[in-house]
């Protein structure tokens, strides 16, 4: 017999179990301790507290329960749904919320995934909860299913098994709901709102390259009410205020954040309850009958509103056989071009290197500053600021985040072993350090190189060139001349160097690079254009009512005026 490590087996099945008294997290008042066979945890080492294998919370004063969010653990899922905005939703619709941390659901990562898992692990750990929390509806409510990068399988593969019984899908930065389903999946035209929630760069521009085209088969296929939203400059939910970071708790005016995209999921979760959910009656002591949507109502957003609201060219979009297809937009080798000529007048300053230019080759000569041992508020990658201006001489001072640092000459043991910079003795213990180093290019002849300067979510490297940022992957043309070359870095991860340079590249990666920066220069021209002309924008989400079912079913679907408003800010950059 499984306990509740923080339940009251004297609580009725009317009234929510005093917990509270026992628990030190008071936002997770109930823990409940799973059987191993379940993906329950071991027993605890003599004097030991016993490991929590779910967290549960319900609305305060909760004595029955209309839904249940069930989240399984992954990085800052927990805290998404912890969120205030959420947990107010959850409170106005009577939701429950369950923290899956030790225990196996059964429907994820499936050896075979041509035979159904059977779902029997998700009931059974939802009858134990209702048993050690005396919350009968924990057994029979309906769900919103969540999911974050690897359990992202979970939300969906749940609305495949149980599709009567999903209001909503969340997907967190996690797996696009595959296409096609599967002979198991038993959808049945039932209208699961779902979202995805991914970032701009976030594996290779999975939003676009599956995301988009899987959730509009799912939309005109299946009945799904679906659409997704993209964070721009956010990769794998690398946002500049999330949890851990420096950046977290801070408010970033204009900045995508985690904190506002939870507060989009917040009201989508909102809206979904709102529409699916019975009102008339609880699922006490049995299932009730989830609200059917008419897609007819609502609003409807076109498949590239994300483009048009980020202000660049369409990015592909495939159909075959009147389906969309997955693929086909992967990730280019190049991102973009530009020329360069050596500025004029340009002399470097006292001290500062010169090094002769070797494709392919990081320069072992800088002016570097102080390295600060902390990883700095603003992403360089996004936003590079004054730094760009920046072609000092030794003993020049620059600031960051409010400490000054000064310009000095690196020193040889600090130079990587390819040349570069060694981090070693940089970083503080938890891998966090930013810097600025300086060199100067003596570029001989003329020279066709691309930008070599990868990154990760936690590593943020810009390379600044006459006092110009410059792209991981774009393709220079530099006429012979000395230039000016800043590396901004921004690092929390552990690195034993940086080894940017200008590299070697193909000449048919050189064509692809001139075509793809024509036709962003050619969209750029055409929307100056057109705000210049006073023409009317184009209308991106328009009531569904006013749209024909065959052309709305190849858009996203969203509940009504006030989540398409929150979905436009989101998106606009400088509005969230």
């Amino acid at each position: 017999m499984l306990t509740a490590v923080a339940a009251a087996q004297t609580s009725t099945a009317t009234s929510q179990p005093a917990v509270t008294s026992v628990s030190t997290d008071q936002l997770w008042p109930i823990s409940v301790k799973m059987p191993q066979r379940l993906g329950g945890s071991l027993p605890p080492a003599p004097g030991k507290p016993a490991s929590v294998d779910l967290r549960v919370w319900v609305p305060d004063g909760a004595k029955k329960l209309r839904a249940v969010m069930l989240v399984p653990e992954n990085s800052d899922s927990k805290h998404v749904v912890e969120h205030a905005p959420l947990r107010a939703a959850a409170t106005k619709h009577e939701m429950g919320i369950i923290y899956m941390r030790g225990f196996d659901p059964g429907i994820e990562h499936l050896k075979d995934p041509t035979v159904a898992p059977d779902g029997k692990n998700i009931l059974e750990m939802l009858e134990i909860v209702a048993k050690e929390t005396g919350i009968k509806e924990f057994e029979h409510a309906p769900w919103v299913t969540f999911g974050k990068s690897s359990r992202g399988e979970f939300p969906f593969h749940a609305a495949w098994l149980f599709p009567d019984r999903v209001i909503a899908s969340v997907t967190y930065h996690g797996q696009t709901p595959t296409w096609p389903v599967p002979p198991w999946a038993k959808l049945d035209g039932q209208t699961i709102l779902s979202v995805n929630a991914n970032g701009e760069t976030e594996w290779g521009g999975t939003w676009f390259n599956h995301v988009r085209p899987s959730l509009l088969n799912y939309r005109s296929q299946k009945g799904w009410l679906s659409h997704q939203t993209v964070a721009r400059g956010v990769g794998h939910g690398d946002y500049i205020d999330g949890h851990g970071s420096e950046g977290w708790g801070k408010p970033f005016p204009g900045k995508v954040t985690c904190i506002r995209v939870w507060d989009y999921l917040a009201m989508f979760v909102d809206k979904s309850l709102e529409l699916r959910v019975p009102k008339d009656k609880y699922p006490t002591d049995g299932p009730v009958r989830l609200n059917q949507v008419d897609e007819a109502s609502g609003y409807v957003i076109d498949p590239f509103a994300v483009e048009e609201t980020f202000a660049v060219p369409h990015l592909p979009l495939k159909e075959k056989d009147g389906l969309f297809v997955m693929g086909g937009g992967e990730e280019v080798p190049v991102n973009g071009f530009a020329a360069f000529s050596p500025l004029a007048g340009f002399t470097p300053g006292e001290g500062a290197p010169v090094v002769k230019f070797e494709p392919g080759k990081s320069p072992r000569e800088w002016l570097m500053t102080d390295a600060l041992k902390l990883a700095m508020q603003m992403d360089p990658m996004l936003e590079v600021g004054d730094y760009a201006k920046l072609m000092p001489k030794v003993g020049d001072t620059t600031e960051i985040d409010g400490t000054v640092v000064t310009f000095r000459p690196l020193p040889a043991k600090q130079v990587g072993p390819n040349g570069g910079i060694s981090m070693s003795g940089l970083k503080s213990k938890l891998s966090r350090v930013s810097l600025l180093a300086y060199t100067v290019l003596d570029v001989t002849e003329k020279q066709t190189v691309i930008v070599n300067a990868g990154y990760t979510a936690a590593t943020r490297i810009q390379l600044v060139l006459n006092g110009v940022p410059v792209r991981h992957k774009q393709v220079l043309e530099l006429q012979p001349g000395k230039y000016p070359l800043l590396i901004v870095l921004r690092m929390a991860a552990n690195w034993g160097q940086i080894e940017p340079n200008l590299g070697p590249v193909p000449e048919q990666h050189v064509a692809l690079a001139r075509k793809l920066q024509a036709d962003a220069d050619a969209f750029a021209a055409e929307q100056a254009k057109l705000k210049a002309s006073g023409a009317p924008k184009k209308v991106l989400i328009r009531k569904a009512s006013e749209v024909t079912k065959a052309e709305r079913m190849r858009m996203f679907w969203i509940p009504d005026k006030e989540l398409a408003e929150a979905w436009v800010r989101l998106h606009t950059p400088g509005a969230q």
